[in-house]
């Protein structure tokens, strides 16, 4: 495949030089890795190394750059001296390899860790990056290396552990986001055993860390289990197995590539209706690769005995949702007739397994599936396909007859049988092999669904799609509050109706140890996968949205379109805070508007979950427990999105009538805590809460973006428990300060906490 960048050079080794010293106008071009004819189906599947973290203790973890084989070759054949090698970023301990993906974590429930991260990446990134983006912005961004910060998705973890998208930092610690809390991550690992993975999560740079690389496995075990496993019910050892999806292009000698300007390939029509002007590099509004790549490699293979294997599925794509299925190499376009079921879901194992829904796993980014295949029916010499119908493009979910809804009615086409459609093979051969017990019939869990009646709040969040200040599409969460009007420029979060920025209000916020429901609203014409930090909660039942067009006279839902001047014009100011959001969305609805009838999810999906699709026109419900305090997050899972500003914050409020010594609940807190002030946006005063374990000499101030000093709030010596400072707006001079984002910070004995505020006048 070749194509011409009329614009400059692109090869990703040489794009900082090009970057730096090469005119924009330079004529260039740049020639893809042609997936159509790559070999594949040739290299093994890798098997990442394994952390034994099931004793606990202290991890010492690094990120780094280097060059890796992902199974690439420069020709048709498998020929060694046409092996093609790729610089990426990965993860590895200090005494070990880095690689990508990053090595598997095996942790065990009630066993703690403690993990350092450190980052020790180089100044210039492997792609692109978009400095348009709401995002890290390091202050002397490139010097002191790329932000980054880890997340433990579908971790029960404290907020200062969580990997909060502000909370990045550069290379050794040098710059460090206003979030920022401490070196060490802690992860009390007290839930049950499930398939969680750890990846970047830094803010508007996620999607670029990710494809280069920064992800990987942390299986967690539990006593149940482990006796699953040692009585021979489940498979493990050889016959468990973690796999990872995702796409990827790359340039005709290896390197990554990702399209990101006018004339790149892939690029055109993808911001359709955009004025880039001097916006250069860009986001894309989703990505869509043509290379498959399962644990770091281009389609590869396993060698499979004639018994049952576990299989740790998660799709690790940006954009990309997978329908996968099992062919005969040697009968194509029949689906293999073998026990294919599930056993377990993001964080956790099901009731009992089931088998797959029309022979298929439906998984969104972001989503794992834990699964078992029973190749023993087959003969020895049998090669199996995964094979993948997903579209290669946005998914909007299936038709009445299982095909691929395009959203007007008709069908999309599924992914590419050469290259997309084709994920790995399984090769089965000869050989003893022990047999597993498991089977639709199993007990695999106890577990108990919230319901309904337990709920002390329903929440109704909601996704938008808008665009942004260069004719970007945009999309953007925001919030249905029934038949509240949208005030703009409103301090109270109650009449927020409709979109909002990340820097808006917090409007989520439950109180500790309460049980909410959280209704997500997709008013898009694309499935978005919901992603909640911190909780595990039950997929409640799915319903079709009544939305009309004219304006809610007949009873439907209609999304109005708001321009920036009305909707986020308060919030202008540095380093983008609203002016990237120029078509925000409200919601009117007529006197009988309502959704259809709700679905129960399907037995696959009644599981402890952490991410869930959400097709697009309906409302899902989901039920959780919000058990520990402190800030989260809650956005798409689509990297592309979350980048993009499909994300916000939420915060775990404690009452603030607690007595001094901590009353234990679920656990003991054991650091301070500095909670969201309120109310934000603020003209005027606000309250500033914060908590402490024990008495401490603290040091509280608000600063400006720049970091600099703007007013000392408290210094001295705080006994342990709750308290609250003021802040009435102004100076240490005692002059109001003007509008935009400020930061305060909390000193104690043990570390630095921070958070962010708006001043609107």
């Amino acid at each position: 495949m070749n194509f011409t960048n009329n614009r400059r050079p692109i090869y990703l080794a040489l794009w900082l030089a090009a970057f730096l010293f090469a005119p924009w106008s330079s004529q260039a071009q740049v020639t893809l890795l042609d997936a159509d004819d790559h070999p594949k189906f040739v290299t093994g599947l890798p098997n990442p190394e394994k952390i034994d973290a099931t004793n606990g203790g202290y991890f010492s973890m690094r990120m780094m750059e280097r060059v890796q084989w992902l199974g690439l070759y420069s020709g048709e054949v498998a020929d060694p001296a046409d092996k093609l090698y790729t610089s990426v970023w990965g993860y590895g301990r200090y005494n070990g390899p880095v690689t990508f993906p990053g090595p598997t974590f095996i942790a065990k429930e009630d066993e703690d860790i403690d993990v350092k991260w450190e980052n020790l990446l180089p100044n210039e990134h492997l792609l692109p990056v978009d400095k348009t983006l709401h995002w890290a912005n390091p202050p002397r961004y490139p010097r002191n290396g790329q932000p980054t910060v880890v997340h433990l998705h579908g971790g029960h973890t404290e907020s200062a552990s969580d990997g909060l998208p502000e909370a990045w930092y550069t290379r050794r610690w040098r710059d460090r986001g206003p979030t920022y809390v401490k070196k060490i991550y802690h992860y009390d690992n007290d839930q049950e055993a499930a398939t969680l993975w750890y990846h970047d999560h830094a803010l508007g740079i996620t999607r670029l860390n990710v494809y280069a690389g920064l992800a990987g496995f942390y299986l967690l075990r539990d006593d149940n289990e482990l006796d699953m496993i040692d009585d021979g019910t489940l498979p493990s050892g050889d016959y468990e197995r973690e796999i990872v999806l995702q796409d990827r292009y790359f340039t005709e000698d290896g390197q990554l590539f990702l399209p990101s300007r006018d004339g790149d390939p892939f690029f055109e029509g993808i911001l359709d209706g955009a004025d880039l002007g001097d916006l250069d590099p860009s986001i894309v509004a989703e990505f869509f690769g043509d290379f498959m790549i399962v644990n770091g490699v281009a389609w590869p293979k396993l060698e499979v005995k004639r018994t049952k294997y576990r299989f740790r599925m998660l799709n690790g794509s940006d954009s990309r949702f997978y329908v996968l299925y099992l062919e005969d190499e040697n009968n194509p376009g029949v689906k293999l007739n073998i026990p294919f079921i599930q056993i377990g879901v993001d964080q956790g194992f099901l009731n009992q397994p089931v088998n797959m829904p029309n022979g298929e796993l439906v998984i969104a980014p972001g989503e794992r599936a834990d699964i078992v295949v029973d190749f023993s029916t087959l003969p020895a010499g049998t090669r199996v396909i995964m094979k993948n119908r997903g579209p290669d493009g946005p998914f909007k979910g299936f038709n009445p007859d299982n095909s691929l809804a395009d959203g007007e009615g008709g069908a999309l086409a599924p992914a590419d049988p050469e290259t997309t459609g084709l994920i790995m093979a399984f090769d089965v051969v000869s050989g003893s092999a022990p047999a597993f017990g498991v089977n639709t019939s199993t007990t695999l869990n106890n577990l108990t669904e919230y319901t309904e009646g337990q709920a002390d709040n329903t929440r109704r969040v909601a996704f938008f799609e808008g665009r942004d200040a260069a004719g970007r599409l945009q999309p953007i969460h925001g919030i249905i509050n029934g038949d509240n009007p949208k005030v703009y420029g409103s301090d109270d979060p109650a009449e927020l109706n409709g979109s909002l920025a990340w820097f808006e209000p917090i409007t989520e916020n439950p109180m500790l140890n309460d049980i909410e429901i959280w209704e997500g609203w997709n008013f898009t014409e694309d499935a978005h996968p919901m992603h909640l930090h911190l909780v595990a909660f039950n997929l409640m039942d799915i319903a079709p949205l009544e939305i009309s067009e004219d304006g809610g006279a007949d009873g439907g839902i209609v999304v109005i379109q708001q321009d920036q001047e009305e909707h986020h014009s308060h919030l202008s100011g540095k380093n983008g805070i609203g002016r990237y959001v120029v078509e925000s969305s409200i919601v009117e609805s007529g006197p009988n508007a309502n959704v259809g009838t709700p679905v129960p999810p399907a037995a696959n999906q009644r599981g402890w979950k952490d991410t869930f699709i959400l097709p697009p026109g309906t409302r899902a419900r989901v039920i959780a427990k919000f058990d520990r305090p402190g800030r989260y997050v809650w956005h798409c899972h689509i990297l592309s999105h979350e980048d993009h500003e499909m994300m916000r914050p939420y915060e775990v409020i404690m009452p603030y009538n607690r007595p001094a010594a901590p009353v234990v609940q679920d656990f003991d807190i054991f650091e301070p805590i500095l909670s969201a002030n309120f109310p934000n946006p603020t003209s005027a005063g606000t309250t500033i809460p914060f908590y402490l374990p024990a008495d401490d000499d603290i040091l509280l101030n608000v600063l400006d973006m720049n970091g600099k000093v703007v007013k000392q709030l408290a210094f001295g010596q705080y006994p342990a428990g709750n308290h609250t400072v003021e802040w009435d707006g102004t100076n240490a001079a005692g002059t109001p300060v003007a509008s935009g984002v400020y930061i305060y910070q909390l000193h104690t004995s043990s570390d630095v906490f921070g958070q962010q505020m708006v001043i609107q006048r």
